[in-house]
């Protein structure tokens, strides 16, 4: 079979892609925009193996050659050359082909925040109860690696795990109803985390993006976990009964209220069947994922949290509610994504501090922002050095200031990266590894 990677990536999707047709004899052609030195290690290891690397450009003739098209989800639907490919999956669409999903569980999550550590905590969970749990998705884990495992399972003679819990972006759903043709595998539970407005730099209202995201619910899924706004919409769409579709907030116990972070997971979990007991408990032990509200490190008074995948602004509204009793030193700003700063306002007027990080946003939308409301800032700064070393001296005169009330450190941008940083997770460990080197010296 002739198979076309229509872009390699840097997060390892189209890695996965490659590799993973490659180990079943096929051709491989990758083409990716980028520079063959931008794309590193991996598209010479590709090349090594025997794939067909065209670096920089993307040419008619690979379209027209391909029996398929594996396509990255960060490629828009309409490409033109997408018209001369004979079939055009994606990674989803391809595992849910395979009639080994009838083996295990299969738990979808999408949502605009909190995807990835919903995700993350579910499958923690789970664990917790005794059962085997992978996980995969947009949180960097490709659909073909675990079909992948799945084989070599099947070929051993060995039990399948017990769920596979999902992370969908809205341009996962998308390309995966269309190159399944509206047909899902039935899903245990389908849940949306939440919605907010977000990427639309690339929707043409916020109305499409909710669209994509719902899409993922069909009559198909068994139970679904969603906000309380829109479980009559979900009801209607799915045809499930009010049983079968549980709203988020109005399953929210009290003590979930001390981690709101968890409150889809704690939702999903109860959907399941388990105990509410046991499901506080098995979260309890959770750790978080990184980038995500991550605590980097402590420094005398002065604590550092990494919370980069915060990139629309109601993301870092969110993540302020947990530190709104220590003096915030906040590190913000980056690249546009077609969002107002408004759900940041009081963020901005609450902290001690604003150290801006330069792009888009913040020339567009932050700065007016502040300056409108008479907020004082330091920046923007072309670095993440120069932002983190001007948050923690501001930090440290508040801490003699004021002795006895903790400081946070916090990046938490509310925007996008690209502009700076190759993206949102090397601008964490930007950050992180600027921090490791405050904690050693």
């Amino acid at each position: 079979m002739k198979v076309l990677i229509f872009g390699l990536g840097i997060n390892g999707g189209g890695y996965s892609a490659a590799t993973y047709f490659l180990d079943h004899g096929s051709e491989v052609r990758i083409t990716d925009l980028k520079g063959t030195c931008d794309l590193g290690a991996e598209m010479e290891a590709l090349t090594q193996r025997g794939a067909t690397c065209i670096a920089g450009e993307h040419r008619k003739e690979d379209f027209l050659w391909a029996d398929i098209v594996v396509k990255n989800p960060a490629i828009p639907p309409n490409h033109p050359l997408l018209s001369f490919a004979k079939t055009v999956v994606n990674d989803f669409a391809w595992l849910f082909s395979s009639p080994w999903c009838t083996e295990t569980k299969i738990i979808a999550i999408t949502g605009t925040k909190g995807k990835t550590t919903t995700s993350a905590a579910v499958a923690h969970a789970l664990e917790k109860f005794g059962y085997e749990a992978m996980q995969c998705g947009n949180m960097g884990i490709s659909a073909f690696s675990i079909l992948r495992e799945w084989e070599k399972r099947h070929d051993e003679n060995k039990k399948l795990p017990d769920f596979l819990v999902c992370e969908f972006s809205s341009w996962l759903v998308r390309d995966t109803i269309t190159a399944m043709h509206e047909e899902f595998p039935p899903l245990e539970v389908c849940a949306l985390t939440n919605f907010y407005p977000d990427h639309l730099n690339s929707y043409e209202s916020i109305e499409n993006y909710l669209e994509d995201k719902l899409d993922l619910f069909s009559p198909s899924t068994k139970m679904a976990v969603v906000p309380d706004a829109l479980i009559k919409r979900i009801r209607k769409q799915t045809k499930l009964d009010s049983k079968h579709v549980r709203g988020i907030d109005r399953t929210c116990a009290k003590e979930v209220e001390e981690m709101p972070h968890l409150k889809s997971a704690y939702a999903i979990l109860l959907s399941l069947g388990f105990k509410w007991k046991s499901v506080l408990k098995a979260l309890g032990s959770f750790a978080g994922v990184p980038h995500r509200i991550e605590q980097v490190g402590l420094l005398d008074t002065i604590l550092f949290i990494n919370d980069s995948a915060a990139t629309i602004p109601e993301a870092a509204h969110f993540t302020y509610a947990r530190f709104r009793n220590m003096a915030c030193h906040l590190i913000c700003g980056g690249t546009d994504k077609n969002l107002k700063a408004d759900a940041m306002l009081d963020v901005l007027q609450a902290a001690s501090s604003i150290s801006l990080l330069d792009g888009s946003f913040t020339r567009d939308k932050l700065i007016p922002l502040l300056d409108e409301h008479k907020i004082p800032y330091f920046g923007p700064f072309s670095s993440m050095d120069d932002a983190t070393l001007t948050s923690y001296s501001s930090a440290t005169q508040k801490a003699k200031d004021l002795p006895d009330l903790p400081q946070v450190v916090l990046l938490s941008p509310g925007c996008a990266s690209f502009e700076m940083f190759n993206n949102e997770f090397d601008r964490g460990n930007q950050f992180k590894n600027l921090v490791g080197l405050l904690l050693e010296a």
